[in-house]
């Protein structure tokens, strides 16, 4: 794996009003300076943008892996999940994305932390990890949407992972794990 290289974004990337259309102006919004629309009375601020992915376990030692359909990182092994959608928790898109890069099923995830990094694309993204204890589907496993391929791995097999979000959120679950 060839490590990224990305710069920071630029400061704000909107140049105009997302309710009335009129060009944003530089203005202090109490504790520094923000893009703001004066006649909406409006500041406007770059937040990291949330996802969740999920650890699916099968027996004591394996995850499930999915290799990337779609770039960034097309062809390496990251844990399945992705982006939430407007309307959902993190736990609906975590079972979303689950069905659809798997086709398994899944009830209910149990929350095991939460990392933040930043990102080329969106500025910082901000990733919860969530066990999913009990699926069902293993028949009709497949990889679809964002996976062109699905694999449980042993934790002495698994693959290097390209997004240190997920490594970091591994490093919570092998240290649970390992703490019973």
């Amino acid at each position: 794996m060839s490590p990224m290289t990305w710069e920071m974004p630029k400061p704000f990337a909107w140049n105009y009003c997302g309710t009335c259309g009129n060009e944003l102006v530089i203005a202090y919004d109490g504790q520094s300076d923000k893009p703001h629309c004066p006649d909406c009375r409006r500041f406007y601020y770059r937040n990291p943008v949330p996802a969740a992915c999920c650890f699916v376990r099968r027996g004591k030692d394996e995850l499930l892996f999915a290799q990337r359909a779609v770039h960034p990182c097309k062809g390496e092994w990251t844990l399945p999940g992705g982006f939430v959608e407007l309307g959902e928790t993190t736990e609906e898109a975590v079972l979303r994305e689950l069905l659809e890069e798997t086709q398994l099923r899944a009830t209910r995830g149990r929350l095991i932390g939460v990392s933040t990094k930043q990102s080329p694309g969106h500025g910082a993204i901000m990733v919860l990890g969530y066990i999913i204890d009990e699926w069902e589907g293993e028949e009709d496993m497949a990889p679809d949407t964002d996976a062109m391929a699905l694999q449980f791995f042993k934790k002495s097999e698994r693959p290097e992972m390209p997004f240190s979000v997920h490594r970091d959120l591994l490093a919570i679950y092998d240290a649970m794990e390992e703490n019973g």
